[in-house]
């Protein structure tokens, strides 16, 4: 069940992110092998998010199943312990959190730094595209080009770049000739006989630069700083982010985005692991009443997704925050604890008896939704009133 669904929800996360790329490799004509090598890359990404809720589904689908068919009663009716229960489910778990970790720290950055030699590829062979089709293109978000003829010997002719990426500065290159050149192993346009503008949009000033010559590096279009081995912390191997370079322009850039992602790197592989003592504390032990389960299962996903909700949120800040980066850890580390904990003991979660009674009526449609909750809400106050005295 837990491989079954981490298949199907990596195959539609996949999916959305395929698109918001698929316009890139269809307007330059790539292969459909690019397309599944596009695919294959993205696939560590989505494993690593995916994974922790795969086996909550998994597992929680599975314990149901036992309890509607008595399994879990008669488990402990013979005298098995939770454990017993519970050891494939964690089982399960620490194999997941091991091949997370192995993921984070190996194959999505080796696959982040694929993934971006093949959109740089891809954004290099627009400016074909742009010289076959004569009109504007545009390559990314803000930044389009036209180029008007291809000339004799493999010149431009007519070229004209607008560059809006940028929060302070509009660039608009334009020149009569153009060619393309290689230079150290990055692809280099000359531009010949045209102007660069220069507007700061908070001022509104434009500067003009006439030019002769002028090399625009291609890797910048495609949206990375340096083809050669200058890529983003994602990208970076873990033997580099646990020992940066000190003159490395992009760490000496943003040295903050080094440390979060460092820390996602050797957090986010303990959430298999909570996320099954979670689904085990809450749905290992045997329910007489099915709307209890049911309660069981929103207790459940809602404690792991709201502490993987706010994993996102301090992950975020761990760059900028020592506070954050130790809660980043203290959350798996201290979930871990305590659902051990409570699983060891004979502590067992109750749904309270009102809600139990209230979901009952509401599910045979002796009472309106809006009856229920009113019911719920008065349950709840004169359960907080007897626990105050």
């Amino acid at each position: 069940m837990t491989v079954g669904t981490l298949a199907t929800t990596t195959a539609i996360a996949l999916t959305t992110q395929v698109l918001l790329r698929v316009n890139l490799l269809s307007s330059t004509g790539q292969s459909f092998l690019t397309f599944l090598e596009l695919a294959g890359l993205l696939i560590p990404s989505m494993l690593i998010i995916v994974v922790p809720f795969a086996l909550m589904i998994g597992a929680a689908q599975t314990l149901s199943t036992m309890n509607s068919d008595s399994e879990l009663s008669v488990l402990e009716a013979s005298g098995g312990s939770r454990w017993l229960t519970a050891r494939p489910v964690l089982l399960m778990a620490g194999l997941m959190s091991l091949v997370t970790l192995f993921i984070g720290l190996y194959a999505e950055p080796w696959a982040n730094r694929h993934l971006r030699d093949l959109l740089d590829r891809a954004s290099a062979d627009l400016f074909s595209v742009a010289v076959q089709s004569g009109t504007f293109h545009k390559i990314e978000e803000d930044l389009y080009v036209n180029i008007a003829e291809k000339l004799p010997g493999g010149r431009l002719g007519g070229i004209f770049l607008s560059d809006q990426r940028d929060e302070v500065t509009d660039l608009i290159y334009y020149a009569r000739y153009g060619a393309f050149a290689e230079s150290d192993g990055k692809d280099i346009l000359i531009l010949s006989d045209g102007e660069l503008h220069r507007k700061n949009k908070e001022r509104g000033s434009v500067s003009v630069i006439r030019f002769a010559t002028y090399g625009l590096d291609l890797s910048l279009i495609g949206g990375r700083a340096d083809t050669s081995g200058q890529y983003y912390a994602k990208e970076r191997s873990t033997s580099f982010l646990l020992n940066p370079d000190p003159n490395d322009s992009i760490y000496q850039g943003a040295p903050e985005l080094f440390t979060r992602e460092i820390n996602k790197r050797f957090s986010l592989w303990l959430y298999p692991m909570l996320f099954g003592l979670i689904t085990v504390y809450f749905l290992g032990n045997a329910r007489t009443n099915r709307h209890e389960q049911v309660w069981s299962v929103v207790t459940a996903a809602g404690i792991a997704f709201a502490l993987r909700g706010i994993s996102f949120y301090t992950l975020d800040q761990s760059g900028h925050s020592r506070a954050m980066e130790i809660v980043s850890y203290a959350i798996p580390l201290g979930g871990i604890g305590v659902f051990a904990v409570l699983t060891a003991t004979s502590w067992s979660f109750r749904t309270p008896q009102y809600l139990i009674e209230q979901t009952s009526r509401l599910a045979s449609g002796s009472e309106s939704a809006a009856m229920a909750v009113r019911n719920w809400l008065s349950g709840a106050v004169q359960s907080g009133g007897r626990g105050a005295q």
